[in-house]
């Protein structure tokens, strides 16, 4: 009998297989698809994700593929979001095709230890009190495995979550975007009648009555061109998108012609919503494009999912090596769909400004750009659209304003270890000691060190913090002011019994 089988050979299963290994978890990964799907798809790489990965000591891998992008967008506002402020590790975006983001993964997934088994296709599972029989279709042949759990992250037409029986409430398409990844001959910051230049190596977009349009580097020379129409927004999502048809639009919304050249893939994309009405049904958990689906605006789908795994991993490994009762997979679902939440709701507002045509509706725009001028409302939207500011569940009255919070902003003076993330490659908790005192906590799982801040790149909210917890997936279970060691640990010990036993 296998451990887990996971669903999906997508970013988020790969992930989420790989963090399962890490606690020695046997874990399968069964894909429908035969070979790797080449197509660049998801090409923003949120900094949220790359400090999850330098946690595990791979963001290097991805960064040296990729282009990095110091701003972000919200919607069509002409004011950039300036992931500087964030407080993260890596603060910037990164521009990569999907298609490398996944090998990476499935290398790093392969060599801890996870099986990928490609041509393999979930058909129908059934539950039992120990484990889920699925049946897969490999070849046109039909074989029955047995797992201690199953996790959809077979994306939104999820074949897992159909046969769990799992509704997905929401909207269909109604209207449509479309995106190009293309080489770029010309300069988009030359004016029409200017001379050939290097392609542009920062974003560059353009917003008008007749729509919105953005252009952004993703390395190899590939920029992804992306615009939504007034004119056309209403085509279907499955009419095919010509090279013709995106030089046409792109003279429309930008105002120029860039000399595109040589397609790497053509696509137009809906507004569809939807959320699974669970996470869970038994021994069946969803995660990703399986659990939710939404407009793709400001590169947040990818890292959303990727964050279902980091959340999910440490603790279905915890619960199936008994040490964390079931009730600890009940938070996967309370931490995660709120999360889902909010991202849908940005992007729907997102979408609003990028389909702006009425005066009305121009003007919301021009007035939210200037909302995002305010450092502080640009420092909290370039957060959430990073992946550090989800909402959480409300924590225990008196608990520190850190609790359940992203780990950010966090300088410790150690040349090895300049932020906490290189000291959490083993995937356990960490209980730091930031006073100097070792909180003397016997409970057994976490490592423990003693630290010194350097409190002049640390973010204020850490300046009076004597002890902090940090879970696997990078949140901070507990953080405390408290000088005495005995009573530190008294409370470290009852956040840590929150995680496991």
């Amino acid at each position: 009998m296998l451990d887990v089988l996971v669903a999906g050979a997508g970013p988020v299963g790969l992930w989420l297989a790989a963090e399962l290994r890490l606690h020695g978890v046997e874990v399968t990964v069964v894909e429908r698809r035969t070979a790797p799907d080449g197509r660049s798809r998801a090409v923003g790489m949120q900094a949220g994700t790359l400090d999850t990965f330098a946690t595990r000591g791979l963001a290097e891998r991805f960064i040296e593929r990729g282009t990095p992008v110091p701003t972000g967008h919200f919607g069509a506002a002409t004011t950039r979001l300036d992931f500087s402020t964030i407080g993260a590790v890596h603060p910037f975006m990164l521009g990569l095709g999907q298609s490398v983001t996944e090998r990476l993964l499935e290398e790093h997934a392969v060599a801890v230890g996870a099986r990928v088994l490609r041509g393999q296709e979930v058909v129908s599972l059934t539950q039992g009190p120990d484990a889920v029989e699925v049946v897969l279709r490999a070849d046109g042949a039909h074989r029955t495995v047995r797992a201690r759990w199953v996790v959809g992250c077979d994306g939104t037409r999820s074949a897992v979550r159909q046969a769990a029986g799992i509704d997905f409430p929401g909207q269909d398409t109604t209207m449509t975007g479309w995106l190009a990844d293309v080489e770029l001959d010309v300069e988009l910051a030359a004016g029409p009648d200017g001379p050939p230049t290097a392609p542009p190596t920062a974003p560059i977009a353009a917003t008008g009555p007749a729509g919105s349009f953005l252009a952004v580097p993703i390395g190899d020379g590939v920029h992804r061109l992306a615009g939504l129409s007034t004119a056309t927004m209403h085509r279907g999502t499955g009419e095919p998108l010509t090279l013709e048809e995106v030089r046409e639009q792109t003279r429309a919304l930008l105002g120029r012609d860039l000399a595109i050249r040589n397609p790497r893939w053509l696509s137009r994309y809906g507004n569809a919503t939807r959320q699974a009405a669970h996470y869970r049904a038994g021994r069946v958990l969803l995660a990703g494009d399986a659990a939710h689906m939404f407009f793709p605006a400001g590169g947040q789908g990818m890292n959303l999912g990727i964050q279902d795994a980091a959340n999910l991993g440490w603790k279905l490994a915890a619960v199936l090596q008994g040490r964390a009762p079931d009730a600890l997979l009940d938070s996967y679902e309370a931490e995660r769909r709120p999360a889902a939440r909010a991202v849908i709701d940005n992007t729907r507002a997102q979408l609003a400004l990028f389909a702006a045509a009425s005066p009305e509706q121009i003007a919301l725009r021009e007035v939210w750009s200037e909302a995002l001028a305010d450092p502080r409302t640009n420092r909290r939207w370039a957060r959430r659209i990073a992946g550090f500011d989800d909402p959480l569940p409300a924590t225990a009255p008196g608990a520190h304003p850190l609790t359940g919070t992203r780990l950010a902003g966090l300088a410790l003076a150690a040349a090895d270890a300049p932020t906490p993330h290189p000291l959490m490659h083993h995937g356990r908790p960490l209980l730091l000691d930031l006073a100097g005192t070792r909180t003397p906590c016997p409970a057994p799982g976490p490592d423990r060190r003693t630290v010194a801040v350097n409190a002049g790149e640390s973010h204020p909210l850490w300046r009076d913090v004597t002890a902090v917890l940090i879970r696997p997936d990078a949140r901070i279970a507990w953080a405390s002011t408290e000088a005495d060691p005995q009573r530190r640990a008294a409370d470290c010990l009852t956040a840590l019994r929150g995680l496991c036993r």
